[in-house]
């Protein structure tokens, strides 16, 4: 009859009871209940119980006791030949064979699963005899320790490793553009640490030490530790230093040190982005009406060891982007309704423009501080809607695809007609015209936009091909335009034509002498330190600066106060009339009327001058600020007034253009078209956010600038073919570029 069993819990365990029950032994499950991978701690029952009661009697007797009784037990061992380490070593390699008995099993679990295991694998590790015996001194278990914990973490290492392949490796051909764009460094990093625990906590203790981690409480050690050889973040950060202009021979370094791919590696995916995106080129001119801009670029060649057939030199091309509305209310022009009328629309709203900017002027000055200005909320401060705002949101973000950029000028007639004809192929649009005549693409107008230039060559070669066969030779299905950024360029040059020099007192060289603005005392764009991108930068800033100082002038001047600051004691209908007044008496064609209508001998010319350089500094400083927050409404009505500049200042192709716009706006478009370009055709936004609108031939100047120089290869490896096979990934690249600057966030 079995004898009754006691609960373990309860369990009397006398210091002297040495004694392993078998039953014990049986009732217990080795298999399970030995942990060899778990992090849980087992359960507290059979051995383990044991071997924790007997380590809580030990603790309360006095340690000599326990000292004597290990002395014992180790005078017993001797007497059968044993002593602990091979004790130790035949408990251990009895484990799964067959001469293993209950007992030992019993034994070597409860000693395994002891609370006190790590601590004493620790001091194993650590510990070292001090004292001499007899003329050998003990070194301790580390360096085999040592070694079972490197080869151990290897192991752990490495099957984290294989764990790890699918997540953050991706071979080339499965790389596109969405893949990258849609890495994700936060949910990377979580991914990491949960499939790789131990590799991870390596990393993050060599990445940091305790001092550290408790002194930097705002920074994060992700980025170093997702960091791995041929990693998906490598990757990622190899198309990023290849958006952000690295040289090649750098790209190596950086490769040699483990933190990107190859040069030649992102060679090749650069070529496969460029392929992708032609792919989706097609795809979306299928669905989605689009529209087309081309400029020439300039590329200087250089080589350093020159031969004859191999020469540094100039040379000239074209670069091609597709635009993409991706909007499915968007109404494409038809081809064939191209000759309603549309009347002409009365405009009341410039004076009131002028004043609003004016008071826009005066709230910005700090020393009005109108932050603390009691009648702030009066409705006069703010500015007045938008006459036709075009949306923000990513979803109204351009879409655009470069096409492959070829080595054709396009400053000749000639040249043009040769590009038209090099981008229809590379849309596959040169097929027998049977077949294109029924695409979906021709039943509708193709806008084209370009510079002042391009507009008349592409206006020639339809007046050209008026007679001939089929409306494709005769260029019916475009409809051309300028862009508005070379229009504004065109301004800024007349503007420093006309109020430079013949102003010398008051006009922009006073000004630009104040402001401390180099390199606008000219025009030219022929040296190397000054573009026609510096001369605008320079010119929209200054002009800005001077009309803001003009203004504040005029406040005090009007108002008869002695500062800006004592304007803050008016109540605001005082400050709309003085407003008013400014524009009316000084900053109007009103006023420059009256003033040119009195006798010769009573006119002051200085006063005149100044009427109109204020009058037309206001329409400037509208019309920029309409391209910047996308009122094409406002752009609209800036046309008559730009149009008498340009005609005034004998800008007779800027003329001629503002005609032809102005007569398809209210003559020869149908709504349709009209609606078209004004909505989709003048500005651009890259990013869907407010205020960060521009023209599209300035989008075409930014693509030009990344094919010459951030994407660009320079020295003896640049060549056409080069900058033709990777023309198509640059805005892919540009977007990953931006996405990794927002996930690593190294401005913070």
């Amino acid at each position: 009859m079995p004898r009754s069993r006691v609960p373990r819990d309860q369990e009397d365990l006398d210091p002297g009871d040495n004694k392993v029950h078998p039953d014990e032994c049986a009732d217990f499950d080795f298999d399970n209940d030995m942990f060899e991978e778990d992090d849980q701690l087992p359960h507290r029952g059979g051995p383990y119980g044991r071997t924790d009661k007997c380590r809580a009697t030990l603790a309360v007797l006095p340690l000599g006791v326990v000292v004597q009784r290990i002395e014992h037990i180790i005078t017993e061992m001797r007497k059968v030949n044993l002593d602990l380490a091979n004790m130790t070593y035949y408990v251990t390699i009895l484990q799964d064979s067959e001469a293993d008995t209950g007992v030992i099993k019993y034994c070597r679990a409860g000693f395994l699963g002891s609370l006190d295991f790590p601590q004493l694998v620790r001091k194993w590790r650590n510990g070292r005899d001090r004292g001499h015996i007899k003329g050998f001194r003990s070194l301790g278990a580390r360096r085999p320790l040592d070694k079972f914990s490197i080869d151990n973490v290897n192991m752990l290492i490495n099957r984290e490793m294989r764990e790890l392949a699918p997540i953050v490796r991706a071979p080339i051909k499965n790389l596109t553009a969405e893949n990258l764009l849609e890495l994700d460094l936060q949910k990377l990093s979580t991914t990491m640490k949960a499939k790789a625990p131990v590799l991870w906590s390596i990393l993050h203790n060599a990445s940091s030490t305790p001092q550290q981690l408790e002194r930097n409480t705002y920074k994060d050690h992700t980025e170093p530790i997702v960091m791995m050889r041929r990693c998906l973040l490598q990757q990622f950060n190899s198309i990023y230093f290849k958006a952000s202009g690295l040289a090649a021979k750098a790209h190596d370094t950086t490769h040699a040190y483990g933190v990107t791919m190859s040069h030649s590696w992102v060679y090749d995916l650069v070529k496969k982005l460029s392929e992708d995106a032609r792919q989706a080129l097609f795809a979306d001119i299928s669905l989605w009406a689009w529209f087309a801009s081309q400029d020439n670029l300039n590329l200087a060649f250089q080589v350093y060891k020159q031969r004859r057939n191999k020469q540094s030199h100039f040379d000239s091309g074209t670069a091609g982007t597709i635009f993409v509305i991706k909007d499915p209310a968007v109404v494409w022009p038809d081809r064939l309704q191209y000759q309603a009328q549309r009347a002409a629309v009365a405009n009341p709203r410039l004076e009131a423009q002028a004043i609003s900017r004016v008071i826009q002027f005066l709230i910005n000055t700090p020393s009005f501080d109108f932050n603390t200005y009691e009648y702030k909320h009066d409705p006069i401060f703010s500015p007045l809607p938008p006459r036709q705002q075009l949306p923000t949101g990513k979803e109204h973000a351009v879409c655009q695809y470069l096409l492959d950029t070829v080595h054709l000028e396009s400053a000749s007639q000639e040249g043009t007609r040769k590009c038209m004809d090099e981008w229809m192929r590379q849309l596959k649009f040169d097929s027998p015209l049977k077949t294109l005549r029924n695409h979906p693409t021709f039943k509708h107008l193709l806008v084209w936009i370009g510079d002042q230039l391009t507009t008349v060559h592409i206006r020639s070669i339809k007046k050209d091909r008026s007679e001939d066969d089929n409306f494709l030779d005769r260029f019916e299905q475009f409809v051309k335009i300028f862009g508005w950024f070379h229009t504004q360029l065109a301004e800024e040059t007349s503007f420093h034509k006309q109020y430079y020099k013949d102003m010398p007192l008051f006009g922009l060289q006073h000004g630009f002498e104040i402001l401390q603005r180099k390199g606008l005392h000219t025009t030219s764009v022929k040296g190397k330190s000054f573009t026609s991108g510096a001369f605008h930068h320079g010119m929209q800033e200054g002009l800005r600066h001077i009309a803001e100082a003009r203004f504040w002038d005029l406040w005090v001047i009007v108002s008869k106060c002695k500062s800006i600051a004592d304007l803050r004691a008016l109540p605001p209908y005082r400050i709309k009339a003085i407003a008013t007044r400014i524009v009316q008496h000084h900053a109007s064609t009103g006023a420059l009327v009256q003033q040119k209508s009195k006798p010769v001998e009573a006119h002051d010319k200085v006063f005149i001058q100044s009427i109109q350089f204020c009058r037309d500094l206001l329409d400037y400083v509208e019309f920029d600020k309409a391209m910047k927050t996308g009122d094409v409404g406002c752009i609209e009505e800036r046309i008559p007034r730009l149009l008498f500049r340009f005609s005034g200042g004998k800008s007779s192709n800027y003329a001629i253009e503002l005609l032809e716009l102005l007569q398809g706006l209210q003559k020869e478009w149908p709504p349709e078209l009209r609606s078209f370009i004004m909505q989709y055709c003048w500005l651009a936004n890259t990013t869907g956010r407010p205020g960060q609108f521009l023209a599209f031939d300035m989008l075409q100047e930014h693509n030009i600038r990344d094919i010459k120089h951030t994407c660009a290869v320079h020295g003896p490896f640049a060549t056409w073919e080069y900058i033709k096979k990777i023309s198509a990934s640059i805005p892919i690249q540009h977007k990953i570029k931006d996405h990794v600057e927002a996930e690593i966030n190294h401005f913070r």
